[in-house]
């Protein structure tokens, strides 16, 4: 794992104190506190994982196989890790690598329910073709407390169906482009949560009843194409937006890009969308965003899949960058992460899953932020 840094982006200052959690995780992704304080990560599995026969499609990664390897992992203070809730789908590489899985997890403030995304980076019709375990996937799930002590944290858990992400897409498509969904980030606000359909390039709505809207679409842009593509000088491309997490504070849900080809480095956008008006640019000169998080001082952190370039030996090598409150040029907090997939904030320290496409040596590190 590669840890090199840089405090507050300025070359030459002390390295940031870092420190690994937890190691063995398959493609981890999305981190969250329980009201209790306790850590959950989401694992996106690895997919098949040598089951004979397995079900194997194409993907935009290369060839998927589809098996029940996806799991949620409780992170308990006493270093032990915990699968307390697992079967959920993974479709990954045969080596099982780059999985689509369980994305992200969400616990109310007030413990009344904890809600679960599961990718899909497909067409929704193409799930039907899917064996049972694979109907899972596009989907927010609902994770049922342990029947026994009726705590969200205990034991193991179980999960339900509670809406359905790609179903929203195959019916509405909000963006008028190819149906694709890929339910990503998910955040409490008022009244329900938020859900990135990083696919479908929206955010989404879920009331407490499971009922979903749309709340805002993010179009794609006109880009200039990279000199590595080797095309004539002057050739614009699009780039779709692909948003990849949200965020919720003070009455309006934040919103960050991964962006799709060509990834122009410094393109990654965070946009502030207060229901009912249009989305705006929050902070931007970003690449390649994954997850973001805020501060309890209000200062907002991005993490970066990739700093520089999606191509070649730099793919991968993301970084943490810190937005203060009100907006502004990001700054470079942590560089040289590896294959980043979530943080979360809890208190003064943040914590990042690395190793997010690898299926058995992802990690949770936990970082002290700066002041």
């Amino acid at each position: 794992m590669i840890l090199s840094a840089l405090a507050h982006g300025t070359p030459g200052a002390a390295a940031p104190d870092v420190t690994v959690l937890y190691t063995g995780l398959s493609n981890p992704r999305g981190l969250a506190f329980d009201d209790d304080g306790v850590l959950y990560v989401t694992e996106a599995g690895r997919g098949a994982d040598g089951a004979p026969d397995p079900v194997c499609l194409p993907r935009p990664q290369g060839i998927g196989c589809l098996g029940a390897t996806g799991a949620l992992a409780r992170l308990d203070r006493d270093g032990s890790l915990t699968r307390v809730l697992t079967g959920l789908p993974s479709l990954a590489g045969p080596d099982g690598t780059e999985a689509i899985g369980p994305n992200d997890i969400a616990f109310h403030r007030h413990g009344r329910s904890t809600l679960l995304t599961v990718g899909l980076s497909e067409a929704p019709a193409n799930r039907d073709t899917l064996p049972e375990v694979g109907q899972e996937m596009g989907r927010l799930l609902r994770v049922r407390p342990d029947v026994a002590t009726g705590r969200p944290y205990t034991a193991r858990l179980q999960s339900e169906r509670f809406a359905d992400i790609a179903g929203w897409e195959a019916a509405h498509n909000p963006d008028g482009g190819e149906l694709d969904s890929n339910a990503q980030s998910v955040a409490y606000g008022p009244g329900g949560t938020a859900v990135v359909d990083a696919g479908a390039n929206s955010l989404l709505f879920v009331t407490h009843g499971g009922q979903v809207s749309t709340l805002a679409v993010f179009g794609e842009r006109q880009m200039p194409a990279p000199p590595s593509m080797n095309l004539p000088a002057g050739t614009m491309l699009p780039m779709q937006s692909v948003p990849m997490s949200v965020a919720y504070r003070d009455g309006a849900y934040y919103v960050a890009e991964l962006t799709g080809r060509p990834f122009t480095q410094g393109s990654a956008r965070i946009f502030k969308v207060v229901p009912g008006q249009q989305p705006t640019v929050y902070a931007e000169g970003l690449t390649t965003v994954v997850d973001i998080a805020f501060a309890p001082n209000g200062d907002l952190y991005a993490l970066e899949f990739t700093h520089t370039s999606m191509f070649g030996p730099s793919r991968g090598v993301g970084a943490l960058m810190r937005i203060k409150r009100g907006g502004g040029a990001p700054e470079m907090i942590l560089e040289n992460v590896d294959h980043p997939g979530g943080i979360a904030i809890r208190g003064r320290n943040a914590f990042i899953t690395t190793g997010s496409v690898h299926p058995t040596n992802g990690a949770v590190i936990k970082l002290r932020l700066p002041a």
